[in-house]
């Protein structure tokens, strides 16, 4: 079928610049509200984080250590910095390389020496830890370390006593040399025919200073040799080592709020990048003016129910009204204020009253139509267009739903959010969808440019019917010029957050051009704190174009409503 088609692709060719560009300012206040409009994605990152974390935690091996206390007796108890130098000696290459060839480990000593740690509790009480894999080699890895470092702190105590010793033995040498010295010069001068007594005093006292110097020499050694052999046998093991996790707890929470600071500041800085980028419109003002047309209806998110779900929530929604005391109608559909005023959003566009040939394209005398273009959201605009089926049809009124789009989401079957149980009983809407491409399908109607209608079933019931209801999308290879063989007027039902200013505006005019009522829009995942008026600049009076008097009345009693969904 030849004809002008509707496509819209990316380019790779620079954009054309035309007109005022649109300003790229982003508040503080947007700021807030994406991050308020997405608190579920980052308050579930952040609590994402930190489960991460704590599974991480659990995923690797957590060191055990082992903790011992030991007395250390200095061989001068008055010396301050006797407790630094036995740490010291602690964590020297010698004692580590000791306990390597004790255990036979397999690690260098400064790997080992990494795992040690020195506290000193008092100026004569030290406690070790030592971290290692498992319990056992934690014990035994400190009780090594201990032994070890005992014996090699002991040789260094003697070592240093040994060098006392030996320095205060050669200056008792020295001084014993001088005292002979002395004793033979004395005995020669009073061995002599003259006696200088004065010389034979100075000797005398000489000789008995020298002899006090090495008493004291000689006790000093004693004293060295004794408390060298004090401080070694004094110093010993207080607590044997001990095997436990270290701040297991502690380290569970750091852990875990280091895992949601993380991941959380990730998904806010993610929220707040896209919210600085991002070209897409959310605001009821932006959509209509993109459109050029109001924006009737603007509610949070259609949550479309799956199917495994729909007999669990009839069962907790009778369970619930069966406590309140009320009587329950098993096969009552459940009705969502969202749906709801979705549903009645799009009734106002069908002309009042249905089937009377009051509609602008209604010469050919059929039945009223309405169309519903699904920007993004297929499944929604099919779940609001068959809600609004059953209930036409529940009121007495026969209606044909028409299936244009590629993804058949009306023609499947059991599409999510339709109604069940009594309303089916009243009469549910026919589902027509044509074959090969719905899209490049002409309709029944006389309305389109080429003045061809369709064959077959289409075509023989068309007449049989009050309502049509047909639903589009925006895809690739849709033919504006049937759009006024199936229907008189289209609603845009657009998503909040989805489409961009170039995209509305293209739809916009595309519809238009194609000689079709765009009485208004209709958003579903419009943002609870948007305070904007859904019409374009410029534009007053109610929103939207009914088609009669009622219509205005209907238009105007929804518009309220709306509002009070929205700010609730």
């Amino acid at each position: 079928m030849s004809g002008p088609t509707w496509r819209i692709d990316d380019e790779d060719g620079d954009p054309e610049l035309t007109g005022t560009p649109r300003p790229l300012v982003v508040t503080l206040g947007d700021l807030a509200d994406a991050l308020a409009r997405t608190w579920r994605t980052w308050v579930g990152a952040t609590c994402l984080g930190a489960l991460l974390g704590l599974g991480l935690l659990a995923a690797l091996p957590r060191p055990v250590s082992a903790t011992t206390t030991l007395l250390m007796v200095a061989p001068n108890p008055d010396d301050p910095s006797a407790m630094d130098t036995d740490a010291s000696l602690l964590l020297t290459r010698a004692v580590a390389e000791r306990v390597i060839s004790d255990l036979d480990l397999r690690e260098t000593p400064q790997a080992l020496l990494a795992t040690v740690t020195a506290t000193p509790v008092s100026s004569q009480v030290m406690t070790v830890t030592v971290e290692a894999p498992d319990e056992a080699a934690a014990r035994a890895r400190a009780r090594s370390l201990v032994t070890n470092f005992l014996q090699f702190r002991a040789e260094q105590l003697r070592s240093v006593s040994d060098g006392l010793v030996t320095g205060y033995e050669k200056r008792i040498a020295s001084l014993q040399e001088r005292v002979d010295t002395l004793t033979r010069e004395y005995d020669r001068l009073a061995a002599g025919r003259v006696v200088d007594q004065v010389r034979l005093s100075d000797i005398t006292n000489e000789r008995a200073a020298l002899t006090t110097q090495v008493t004291e020499l000689q006790r000093a050694i004693e004293d060295a040799a004794l408390a060298a052999d004090a401080a070694v046998s004094a110093t010993h093991v207080l607590d044997e080592p001990a095997a436990s996790t270290p701040g297991s707890r502690r380290r569970a929470v750091l852990v875990a709020v280091s895992g949601a600071i993380v991941v959380g500041a990730l998904a806010v800085g993610t929220i707040l990048f896209r919210a600085l980028t991002s070209v897409r419109l959310r605001r009821r003002r932006d959509i209509a003016a993109a459109l050029g047309v109001p924006v009737l209806v603007g509610v949070p998110s259609l949550r479309l129910p799956r199917r495994w779900s729909r007999p669990t929530t009839a069962l907790t929604t009778g369970i619930a009204r069966i406590l309140r005391g009320r009587p329950q109608r098993w096969s009552e559909p459940l009705r969502h204020r969202t749906l709801d005023a979705l549903v009645e959003g799009v009734a106002t566009a069908l002309p009042r009253p249905l089937g009377s040939g009051s509609g602008p394209a209604a010469s050919d005398g059929g039945p009223s139509t309405l169309g519903v273009v699904a920007i993004d959201r297929v499944r929604a605009a099919a779940v609001v267009l068959r809600a609004l089926a059953h209930r036409l049809a529940a009121e007495g009124t026969r209606v044909l739903l028409v299936d244009l789009t590629t993804s058949a989401a009306l023609a499947g079957h059991h599409a999510s959010g339709a109604p069940t149980g009594d309303d089916e009983g009243k009469g549910a809407p026919s589902v027509v969808r044509p074959e090969g491409d719905p899209a490049l399908t002409p309709g029944p109607r006389r309305g389109g440019r080429r003045g061809r209608v369709a064959d077959g079933g289409v075509l023989g019931t068309w007449t049989q019917f009050d309502v049509v209801l047909v639903l589009l999308e925006v895809d690739p290879g849709l033919d504006l010029d049937l759009l006024p063989t199936w229907v008189d007027r289209i609603v845009p039902f657009v998503t909040a957050g989805r489409p961009s200013h170039e995209l509305l505006t293209t739809v916009a005019g595309l519809l238009s051009g194609s000689g079709v009522g765009l009485p208004f829009a209709v958003l579903e995942g419009a943002d609870r704190r948007d305070r904007s008026s859904g019409r374009p600049a410029g534009q007053s009076g109610p929103v939207g174009e009914p088609a009669s008097d009622e219509g205005r009345s209907r238009s105007h009693e929804l518009d309220v409503g709306v509002r009070v969904v929205q700010t609730r």
